[in-house]
């Protein structure tokens, strides 16, 4: 519980700088049916269009699918050099032609890792659908995991049919029975966001796969297939762009789903992810869009480093031999321009103040104090929690008199 400063001690202290407002895409920017810009350290939505509307993802499921996977792996219920033995079933997806094939084998085997990596790099769905059946799951079971997973990460709007991201009835021998078979993956691109957020948070080496420019898949013993990765923004491919290293994040590709693409990268020395689902036009409008949306960013606005008023950081403090204190944030930066602004909203951890609400020695150096809420209308994240900073001593104050 914190207690709100409101006495001759302390107070509610208000600082006013200007900011971004998530900007609303002119369709003339951005030809796609949704698109969102975040910063993916803070959560702040800098760019959206159309964000919470449900669409198809096609392969941007396989997020969702590396999750599951990373999970189990961590848990030690799966190991990377486990081995998977491919089925007919599994097979007859992979070797068709009118999907992202690397041709696995029925009866060959291959490892958890060699199927994650291809999964990823090249968006193969016959190594998505073939790591749901490890440690033999059904696709049925494995799309439960796929669901409880969606719900922990906090996935609001979501609809799972496989691990793959094509139409049920496209799983020729592994249709699901009880499900229509126009029936595919879908979720809004604010999901999307914090889908993958999520993932790079919490497994980060991912992006040491994602980045790769291609994937040599050894499909049995004489046969390599060279596969090149579907994220055509990477370094030295033909949507590269300058100052900004893109290392992931995924493509999506479907009648119903469009040309979809989930970007990460970094901006001067900002990580950000861009979504695009079902972009119009032509093959490579996924890449244009996503392009647009880091001009925007390059073009219109700036970070700017969250910075206490000199009331805030240095507040009275009772019963120390100094009667301020230095207080410091933690340094973080959020996206202006020149028209709105926030109010910065200093909270203290109850147990280090009186009933007055002011901070009370003694205070070590480093040590956290609280909480600084950026209260806006106009500052939006991906959560839609308010956007806090941690509060911290910049110096030691000791005790000073038990009444002083």
């Amino acid at each position: 519980m914190k207690r709100t400063i409101n006495s001759l001690f302390a107070f509610w202290a208000v600082i006013v700088i200007f900011l971004v407002v998530p900007q609303q895409v002119n369709a003339a920017m951005i030809n796609s049916r949704a698109a969102l810009m975040v910063d993916a350290d803070t959560g702040q939505v800098i760019y959206q269009q159309n964000i919470d509307q449900k669409l198809p993802i096609a392969s941007v499921s396989k997020l969702l699918t590396a999750c599951v996977i990373e999970d189990e792996v961590a848990h030690h219920q799966l190991s990377w050099h486990q081995k998977i033995k491919i089925t007919p079933a599994v097979a007859a997806v992979s070797n068709d032609p009118d999907y992202s094939a690397v041709g696995l084998q029925a009866g060959q085997s291959y490892t958890v890792r060699e199927l994650f990596d291809v999964m990823l790099v090249k968006s193969a769905d016959g190594a998505a659908l073939a790591l749901a059946t490890a440690n033999g799951k059904t696709i049925k079971q494995f799309n439960t995991k796929m669901v409880k997973k969606a719900k922990q990460i906090g996935l609001r709007n979501v609809t799972i049919v496989n691990s793959v991201g094509l139409r049920n009835g496209d799983l020729k021998q592994v249709t699901q029975k009880g499900i229509k078979k126009q029936s595919e993956n879908a979720m809004t691109a604010r999901d999307v966001a914090i889908l993958s957020l999520y993932l790079i948070r919490h497994y980060p080496q991912v992006l040491d796969i994602t980045k790769r420019p291609q994937e040599n898949f050894t499909v049995f013993p004489g046969k390599v297939v060279v596969a090149d990765n579907s994220k055509e923004m990477l370094t030295g491919k033909n949507y590269e762009m300058p100052n900004v290293t893109i290392d992931g994040l995924k493509t999506g590709t479907s009648d119903k789903a469009g040309e979809c693409f989930v970007s990460t990268g970094m901006y001067h020395g900002h990580r950000m992810i861009t979504v695009v689902l079902h972009a119009n036009g032509g093959n490579g409008d996924r890449f244009v869009d996503t392009q647009r949306l880091y001009q925007y960013l390059q073009n219109n606005v700036h970070p700017r480093r969250v910075t206490l008023s000199h009331r805030q950081a240095h507040p009275e403090i009772a019963r120390g031999d100094r009667k301020r204190l230095a207080v410091g944030v933690a340094p973080v930066d959020i996206w202006q321009d020149s028209k709105f602004h926030y109010r910065l909203q200093v909270h203290y951890r109850q147990k280090l103040t009186n009933f007055n609400g002011q901070l009370v020695a003694p205070v070590k150096k480093g040590q956290r104090l609280g909480s600084a809420t950026i209260e806006s209308k106009s500052l939006k994240t991906i959560d839609k929690k308010p956007l806090t900073v941690n509060l911290y001593s910049k110096e030691t104050i000791k005790r000073h008199g038990l009444f002083n």
